[in-house]
């Protein structure tokens, strides 16, 4: 009998560390499967803008302990310093956007994009931009472009949702990017921490 109290509690004991070691393996395998899509996520090396190719010069995804949120390139003519090419009208560019989770993401446009995209576009883009955020799921493809001429796109995957000839717009969303650090020192530091890997 008194040989019946150990072999129980031992029993257990390793029933408990059994139970504690299948929930580790399970949150690790949980993890590694998180980790997948971001890894399986490519964004294009290059995007076509107006008639010109250009290279991704920056990418990088926005990522939460293991959420990947998004993944994001920054496009600019081959051998354009990116600072001065996002401020340049006379220089495509682009910025493309593939959403991988939409577990952080809010309901509605940021007020910060709000304000800023309202001081620049009319009601009714307004309201596609708005319609176009709240439908927005895993996999999707924003891409804003830029174009000397025919100005700027905003296209969710392959519909045009928004456009203005301005490159006013292309300034007052860097300048609300920035939060007041000088526009080129912050694109300049953002594109060297995310170089792309091709």
């Amino acid at each position: 009998m008194a040989n019946e109290g150990p072999e129980s509690s031992g029993t257990a004991i390793c029933s408990t560390c059994l139970v504690k070691w299948l929930l580790a393996s399970a949150v690790v395998a949980v993890g590694v499967l998180t980790l997948i899509p971001a890894t399986a996520i490519q964004v294009p090396s290059a995007l076509r803008v107006g008639n010109q190719s250009l290279p991704a010069a920056s990418c990088a995804t926005r990522d939460t302990l293991w959420i990947h949120h998004y993944a994001a390139a920054l496009y600019v003519p081959q051998r354009a310093a990116p600072d001065a090419a996002l401020q340049d009208p006379k220089q495509p560019k682009a910025l493309h956007v593939q959403i991988l989770s939409r577990s952080f993401l809010p309901k509605d446009l940021p007020k910060k994009w709000h304000r800023t995209l309202e001081e620049q576009l009319d009601g009714a883009a307004m309201s596609s931009i708005h319609n176009a955020w709240r439908q927005l799921s895993v996999g999707d493809r924003v891409t804003i472009a830029y174009a000397p001429g025919p100005g700027v796109t905003l296209q969710l995957n392959e519909r045009v949702v928004a456009r203005t000839p301005k490159h006013d717009v292309v300034d007052a969303l860097l300048h609300a990017w920035a939060e007041g650090e000088p526009v080129p020192q912050r694109v300049n530091r953002v594109v060297a921490k995310h170089p792309c890997n091709t």
